[in-house]
Parts: C-alpha cells; sequence; structure tokens
C-alpha cells in the first residue's frame, strides 16, 4: 500500500510543478518577448507603434499556446507626423502546441488556430503626390543574403470583429468609410495551392469619387470562395456574391499580385431583375419599414474591370445600370412614385482614373402628378470636372411628404420648379472663360414650409428664384423667416461646381436685409455651448442691413455695414447700429477656427451710448466699469478688445487686452459706495451725490484689470485727479488727488482737514496761507464694500498751483503704480518661465528614459547576435567548416550591430522630437518683454 501512495505523491508533485510552470513561465519571459517584438516591429517599420502589454498564456486555450497585445497603435511620421494609421482594442494569436513542437523538432508545419482583431480602426490616407499613409515597411538591404528558414502555415481563422475603415485618397478624389466590419478568413497557407473562404460584413459602407456619392451607409455582405495560387499570386474567384442592402452582385474572375500593380480580371452581374433590389440603395427609401414597401418594375446590374491597378495605373472598367418602369409605394402612405427609369454607364478605357466618364443618359421619376427628368455626362472627373448637366420638372413637397417616409420631418410644403442646363468646365469658370461655359435656365420656390428635428427652428420661402448664367446663379429674390427672423436676399453665386464636385469654398455675394433678426436663435443647441458657429466652406460677402437685432439682452436698431464670411471668420466693416440709445459703430472679426472656443477682435466708436442701458445688457461693462451701477448719463469715445470668449459666448475677461478712450459731458453719480466712503473721511457732502464735469479718460486693459490712466474731473466745485485700476475680481486700486477750495470747508470738514494734517505731522498748519486744500485719498477693497484712507497734502495759493501739485504727485504715484504691475508682470513671467522649465524638464527625463530604453534594447540586439554567432562556431570542430562558419559568424555579428545602431538611432529621433516640442511650447508660454 506504500508504493500506490509514493506514486500519488510523486505525480501530484508532477502536475504541481507542471502547473507552476504553466503559470510562471509567461510571466518569466513576457518582458523578453514584449522587448524582441519592439525591437523586430521598429526594425520593420517606418512609424511609432505602440501597446499597452504583450500577454504569453498556455492556459487560455490549453495546450494550445496564445499571444495577446492589448491597445496596439501605429501613428505615422512625415509627411503624416501625428495621424493614427490602425489602432486596435486587443489582438490575439493562437498556436497550435503540437505543432510548434512539430516545428522545432523536424521543421514541420505551424498551425495557427486563430487569430484575432477586436475593434481595430484603420485611417488610410493618399496625398496629392500619391504618397500613402501605409507604405511604412522598411526597405531591406538587397545586399543582406535571407538565411532563415520558411515556416509554412495553415491559419485555420482569422477574424475581426467590430472594425472601422475609413479612406481618403486625395490624389484619385475618392473617399469611403467602413463601420461595423466583421471578417472571417480560412485557408491552409502553407500549401502552394489551396481554397481560402473569406465571409465579410459590414452595418455601414460609404462610397464618393470625384464628387458624386455612389453608397451611402449601405450594408454590406461578401462570401467569397477563392482559389489561391501563391506562386502565381493569384486568386481566382468563381461563382461568389456581394450583398449591398438588397441589391446581391455575382461575380467571378481573379486578382494578381504584382509589384507595385494588381492586375485585375473581373465581372459582376445581379442574378435577380426586381427594381426594388437596386432601390435599397437609395438611404432614404430603405428605412425599417423597407420588408412592406410594395415595388414593380425591373433593374439590371453589371460590369468588368480588367487591367492593372496601382499608383500610376487603372483599369479599364464598364458599368452599366438600367431600371425600367420602376414604382414603389408605402402601405401607410396615399401616393406612389412611378415611372422610374434609369440609364447609367461607367467608363474607363484604363490607364488613368481621370479618362472615367459618368453618364447618366436619362433619370426619370413621377411623384404626385409632376414629372421629373435628369441628364448629367461628367469627363476628367479628378483633374478639371467638365459636367453637361439638365434638369426640368416640378416637385410638389407636399407629395414628396405623401410619398416618401421622412423621418423626423413634421411640415413639408411647396413647390419648386426647375428648368436647367449647364455645359462647363470647371478649369473654364476658375479663370473667367465665361464665353466657354453654357448656361441657362431658372430653379423658383413657392411657398415652402419646413418644420424638422434637423432645424432648430421652422423654415419659410415665400418665393426664391435663381437664374442660371455663364458667370454665376443669381439669386434673383428670396422673401422667407426662419424662426423669428425673416430675411430678404438677392447675390449670386460664383462657383457651383467647385462647391459640388471639389468641396472648394462656397463663394459669392449677397445684399441682406431683414425687419427683425433673432441671433439667439443661431446659438448651439448642445447642452454644453451656445457658441455660434461660423460655417466653414463659405466665402460670401455680404452687405447686411436689419431694422432690428436682438442678441440676449441687447438689441439693435438701424443695423447696417459690411460682412465677409471666410475661413470660419466673420469680418465686421462700419458696421453702424443704433443701441443703448445711442449709436455704435464696429470693426473686427469673429471667428471659430478652434470648435467651441471662439475669438473675437473688435473696434468700437461709441457715441452718447446710455451708461445704465449698457451696464444692464453687457456683462463686460459689468466686469470692467462696476462703478457704471450708480452713474446716469451718455458715453463717447473708442473701445478696442480682443481675446477668447468663452462656451455662453462672454469674454474670458482674465484673458481680455485692449484700450479706450471715453469721454462724457456730464455725469451723475447716486449712492456709490465709494464716493459715500470718501465723504464720510473728508466729511464734505458735496461727495454724496455729486454732478460729476466733463470727462476725458484713457484706459488699457489686461491681467484681469481696467487700468485708468490719470484725468481729472469737477466734482460740485472740487478738481479730484483719479488713477489706478479694478479688477474683474471687483477689486479697487486707486489714487484720488483732491483740490477743495477753501470756501467749501465748513465747520466739520475744517476739523477733518486738520485732522489729517496732524496725522500728516502738519498739526497746526494755517489752512489760511493758501486758497486750495490738497487731500489725498488710497481707495482698495471692493466695489460693494471699499476701504478709503485719507491724507492731507498741503495748501496751495491757487487752484492752478494745486494742479501742479497733484499733476507732480500723481506722476509719482503712477510711477509706483506702474512699478508694481510691472513687478507683477515679472512675477508672472517668472512663474511662466518655472512652468515652462518644468515642461521642458519632464520632456528631457522622457527623453533619457527613451534613450536608456533604447540602449538596453540594443545591448540585447548586439548580445543575442554574438550568442548565436559564438554558438554556431562552437557548433563547429572541422577546420575547414569553421573558416566557413566564421564568415556567417561575422555576418551575424555585423547585423546585430547594424540592428543596434537602428534601435538607438530612432529612440534618439524621438527623443529629440519630444524635447524640441516641449521647448516649443514651453517658448509660447512665456511672455517676452
Amino acid at each position: 500500500m506504500r508504493f500506490p501512495r509514493k506514486l500519488v505523491l510523486a505525480l501530484a508533485a508532477i502536475v504541481g510543478t507542471l502547473l507552476v510552470a504553466l503559470v510562471a513561465v509567461p510571466f518569466v519571459f513576457r518582458d523578453r518577448i514584449a522587448s524582441r517584438l519592439k525591437a523586430e516591429v521598429g526594425s520593420s517599420v517606418n512609424a511609432r507603434v505602440n501597446w499597452g502589454g504583450v500577454g504569453l498564456s498556455v492556459l487560455r486555450d490549453f495546450p494550445n499556446v496564445t499571444l495577446s497585445v492589448d491597445r496596439f497603435s501605429i501613428a505615422g511620421v512625415k509627411p503624416f507626423e501625428g495621424d493614427t494609421l490602425v489602432e486596435v482594442a486587443d489582438a490575439r494569436l493562437v498556436l497550435d502546441a503540437g505543432s510548434v513542437i512539430g516545428y522545432l523538432r523536424a521543421g514541420d508545419r505551424i498551425v495557427v488556430r486563430e487569430i484575432e482583431l477586436r475593434q481595430p480602426t484603420v485611417h488610410l490616407r493618399v496625398l496629392e503626390d500619391g504618397t500613402a499613409n501605409w507604405d511604412i515597411a522598411r526597405a531591406r538591404n538587397a545586399s543582406t543574403t535571407d538565411t532563415t528558414r520558411a515556416v509554412a502555415v495553415t491559419l485555420r481563422d482569422f477574424r475581426i470583429r467590430g472594425g472601422v475603415v475609413t479612406l481618403d485618397d486625395r490624389q484619385s478624389h475618392l473617399t469611403a468609410s467602413v463601420a461595423g466590419l466583421e471578417q472571417s478568413l480560412r485557408g491552409d497557407f502553407a500549401q502552394d495551392r489551396f481554397a481560402l473562404a473569406s465571409r465579410t460584413r459590414a452595418d455601414t459602407v460609404s462610397l464618393r469619387f470625384a464628387g458624386i456619392p455612389y453608397l451611402s451607409r449601405v450594408g454590406v455582405e461578401l462570401n467569397a470562395d477563392v482559389a489561391a495560387d501563391l506562386p502565381a499570386r493569384r486568386f481566382t474567384f468563381t461563382n461568389d456574391s456581394l450583398r449591398l442592402n438588397n441589391l446581391v452582385l455575382a461575380f467571378a474572375g481573379s486578382v494578381t499580385m504584382g509589384k507595385p500593380d494588381l492586375a485585375l480580371d473581373l465581372t459582376f452581374a445581379t442574378p435577380s431583375t426586381a427594381f426594388r433590389d437596386i432601390l435599397s440603395l437609395v438611404p432614404a427609401i430603405y428605412t425599417r419599414d423597407f420588408a412592406h414597401l410594395q415595388t414593380s418594375g425591373t433593374m439590371s446590374a453589371s460590369g468588368r474591370v480588367r487591367g492593372a491597378y496601382g499608383p500610376k495605373a487603372f483599369p479599364a472598367l464598364a458599368v452599366r445600370v438600367r431600371v425600367e418602369n420602376g414604382a414603389f409605394k408605402y402601405p401607410t402612405l396615399p401616393l406612389p412614385a412611378r415611372g422610374i427609369a434609369m440609364d447609367l454607364a461607367i467608363d474607363n478605357p484604363g490607364g488613368h482614373v481621370d479618362r472615367t466618364v459618368i453618364d447618366l443618359k436619362r433619370l426619370h421619376a413621377v411623384i404626385g402628378s409632376h414629372p421629373l427628368d435628369a441628364s448629367l455626362v461628367m469627363r476628367t472627373p479628378v483633374s478639371d470636372p467638365d459636367v453637361d448637366l439638365r434638369l426640368t420638372g416640378t416637385l410638389n413637397l407636399a407629395d414628396v411628404g405623401r410619398t416618401v417616409k421622412l423621418e423626423d420631418v413634421k411640415e413639408l410644403t411647396g413647390v419648386v420648379a426647375a428648368d436647367v442646363a449647364m455645359r462647363a468646365r470647371l478649369s473654364d469658370m476658375n479663370a473667367g472663360r465665361y464665353d466657354q461655359v453654357a448656361a441657362r435656365g431658372t430653379i423658383g420656390v413657392g411657398r415652402l414650409a419646413l418644420r424638422s428635428a434637423a432645424l432648430p427652428h421652422a423654415l419659410s420661402i415665400d418665393t426664391a428664384a435663381l437664374r442660371l448664367t455663364p458667370r454665376t446663379a443669381e439669386l434673383t429674390t428670396l422673401s422667407g423667416r426662419i424662426g423669428n427672423s425673416d430675411v430678404r436676399a438677392t447675390g449670386s453665386l460664383d462657383n457651383v461646381l467647385g462647391f459640388a464636385l471639389r468641396d472648394d469654398d462656397l463663394r459669392g455675394s449677397a445684399t441682406v436685409s431683414s425687419k427683425h433678426f433673432d441671433l439667439n436663435e443661431w446659438r448651439s443647441k448642445e447642452k454644453t455651448t451656445e457658441v455660434i458657429p461660423v460655417p466653414p466652406k463659405v466665402d460670401f460677402a455680404l452687405k447686411a442691413a436689419a431694422d432690428r437685432v436682438s442678441y440676449g439682452a441687447l438689441t439693435m436698431a438701424n443695423v447696417h455695414g459690411d460682412l465677409r464670411v471666410k475661413d470660419q471668420r466673420v469680418t465686421l466693416t462700419d458696421l453702424q447700429m443704433e443701441t443703448l440709445r445711442g449709436t455704435v459703430v464696429a470693426n473686427g472679426f469673429y471667428e471659430t477656427t478652434v470648435a467651441g472656443r471662439p475669438t473675437f477682435d473688435v473696434d468700437l466708436r461709441l457715441a452718447a451710448v446710455d451708461i445704465p442701458a449698457a451696464f444692464a445688457a453687457l456683462t463686460t461693462v459689468q466686469k470692467l466699469a462696476p462703478v457704471a451701477r450708480w452713474a446716469q448719463g451718455g458715453v463717447s469715445g473708442t473701445v478696442g478688445l480682443k481675446g477668447p470668449l468663452g462656451s455662453d459666448m462672454v469674454p474670458i475677461f482674465k484673458a481680455l487686452t485692449g484700450k479706450g478712450l471715453i469721454e462724457t459731458d456730464r455725469l451723475v453719480v447716486q449712492d456709490a459706495p465709494m464716493l459715500e466712503k470718501l465723504a464720510d473721511a473728508l466729511k464734505l457732502d458735496q461727495l454724496r451725490k455729486p454732478a460729476l464735469g466733463a470727462v476725458r479718460a484713457a484706459f488699457d486693459v489686461a491681467d484681469g484689470r481696467l487700468h485708468v490712466k490719470p484725468f481729472v474731473v469737477k466734482v460740485n466745485g472740487i478738481d479730484m485727479t483719479v488713477a489706478g485700476s479694478n479688477g474683474i475680481d471687483q477689486s479697487l486700486a486707486y489714487n484720488l488727488a483732491l483740490a477743495v477750495p477753501r470756501s467749501l470747508l465748513g465747520g466739520s470738514a475744517g476739523s477733518a482737514v486738520a485732522q489729517l494734517a496732524a496725522q500728516a505731522g502738519k498739526a497746526g498748519a494755517d489752512v489760511t496761507a493758501g486758497e486750495v486744500v490738497q487731500l489725498g485719498a488710497q481707495v482698495t477693497g471692493t466695489v460693494t464694500n471699499p476701504t478709503v484712507k485719507a491724507n492731507f497734502a498741503g495748501m496751495a495759493a491757487s487752484v492752478a498751483d494745486a494742479a501742479k501739485n497733484v499733476v507732480q504727485e500723481v506722476a509719482t504715484r503712477t510711477a509706483a503704480v506702474t512699478q508694481k504691475v510691472d513687478s507683477a508682470a515679472e512675477q508672472a513671467r517668472l512663474r511662466a518661465r518655472a512652468e515652462a522649465d518644468r515642461i521642458v524638464g519632464e520632456a528631457e527625463r522622457q527623453a533619457a528614459a527613451i534613450r536608456a530604453e533604447a540602449r538596453t534594447l540594443a545591448a540585447a540586439a548586439r548580445r543575442e547576435g554574438n550568442e548565436r554567432a559564438d554558438s554556431l562556431l562552437a557548433r563547429t570542430t572541422n577546420p575547414v567548416a569553421r573558416m566557413a562558419a566564421q564568415a556567417g559568424t561575422d555576418r551575424l555579428r555585423r547585423e546585430a550591430e547594424q540592428k543596434a545602431d537602428r534601435i538607438v538611432h530612432e529612440a534618439d529621433a524621438r527623443a529629440d522630437a519630444l524635447v524640441a516640442q516641449a521647448k516649443q511650447k514651453a517658448n509660447a508660454m512665456v511672455p517676452t518683454l
């Protein structure tokens, strides 16, 4: 009985040891695998490759080996610096354990049981010169002999889950997007010839070429069993299928991989002839109610692609689509669309994408009782679109709503009538060769009304007419409303072709007028912002006039001036308005080039603006001129301000800069705490509710404060000189100098002056020695709770002498204030420099870490190369063979050295770029003196 017990214990120990090894081995080798993987990837691609972690497991898919990588990404380098090519949430590779052992022992094939990529996102870009961001493989040294043994691989399952792919090919003017990509691929890649099974599905696919959308959010499914011939690099399709929504295309042919071109020979056609299938490609029709749609009519689609496709090659292609007697009707809607016919041909003889000719020979439909007819021919779609367009017909929009289900549209009425024909080449229009352009016809709109969830407010157009001429599309009349705003306009559009086909800016000019325009309706309706965005891709000059404009609490009347909308900036030129019971003329700009972060730069000329009205309507006045709360009267002058606006369209006051000059003829100030405190301190009732004489004051805005330059104002017979500043936090820092005629000093005022003189060390001063008593005051605290510290400054023989003394005193105080401001600015500069130094220091530490890691990897690469070389030499005992092996070991050591040098060089480049970027940011943070 002892023997079985010992056997059980021995077996348990063995199993336990194996389990410990299975758990421990991945942790032991994980870092080495990650380092080796980074080195190999870095030597293979010219890009920045990163991942969150690498895992190795023999338990997850026991007894197989699983390698996993999470948060994997590939980012481009110049000219795609900062662009992300690939992002993968996690990737998993499962190798058959037995096949790995067989490969190590006898060179047998490796069985890849599974490769899975979860949530990969791929962004493909091609620049105008043909440079592609996916061309990242490093060139191999042609002189280096590859001595590695080819690995035979059987791939049992390759899967993609939740993929997203975008393509922006600016050379071919092709854009595409794929979302919800699911891919399954199986094949025995160890064979020269084998069957490759591919199953692909995507939730939505969109495709746009030369300004024309061919697919828009179409569901796609591809089932293909491909005969793969690896020696010939050829993949052959037979009776495979591609489904686009309901439309199924059967295709056959072959694709041969070449360098640098692909050889294509493919044909496709539709097995079905039901009009319903091609109708499913129309996004507005293919909705959740499509299954209940009643349809009739026939269609056919076929095509062939043959020839080379590559950077400088394009295959010949011919595509034909025809529709006859098509009709459809929703069971819940009263009207059918009928008489639908289409004849489309797309041809290219091969050689270049620009030789493509798109010929929509006929498009016909009847909606309600009105027919629509259109035709289009486009040549040279990439380099210089040459368009021949014809459109005739009348569309009753109410009939559209009774024919097609329009999601979220609550109201749609009106009539649109068109009769236009245009033959034009884009280059002729851009160059002004209008004698080469043929354009005529009109588009008219009458009594249109539209209410939709996509629009913030209802839109109505009483009448609108657009007339085509060889030079422009002229808006001869437009009268309508959007929300509470009425609009009347005339004008012209200068580049309709460029806007429609090339995504160029929409250029034009217009004269716009309104009885009442409500700017509040143009605020963004996002929860986090009320920014009024300036639309991109617009270059428009406007002569604007409005009887009344509303924005928040501000109302403007008789508004007129010039506006230029370009590059997401609205530039104002002599925009005049009557507002705040006076007049204002504005010049400057407002822009939203950075989403959610608008900026402005405006110069205002003010004339007789009512101070209480300005304080009530404008947050800027409340923050920068809080004393206006207690002032009555009008103000004129100039104000210049610039800086950023918050998401609520209110200026970010700490970042504002500006200057101005204001003038008043007469002001009345009532119950101002600062003057009340000053009157209490000096026992001068004349200061409690003063009527101020003419004021002329200059100011600057910086660092969240309004800095007032010295000015003199007459206050009920007292000359008061004012200088100082107030902040957006309502803090005060003002110096006052008063020249008080001796005749205004009563008993209590005389006692107060005597007390101040005593405090100043001038006890017993003879106030009869001059006609004017000179007093000073420092005002601190806040606007609503000020602190006043008064002092006696002496006597003067006259007001003129007092003025001279005040000028000298204020100059001294202003110099002190300037010194404080300069000191504060210096402190701010020092703080900015400290933060900048911190950023640079952190970048240098990261750079040092990058360099250190690279040198560790380089040392490992050298060590591995030397070990392989030493091992090769050690296994060779024959002297002749040893001489031959010596050459091989030299090559291994040389390759290891080159690899190590490459790792160090690339790390140094990354580190240098990181430090340079930090220094650039730091320099931008520190203000110049």
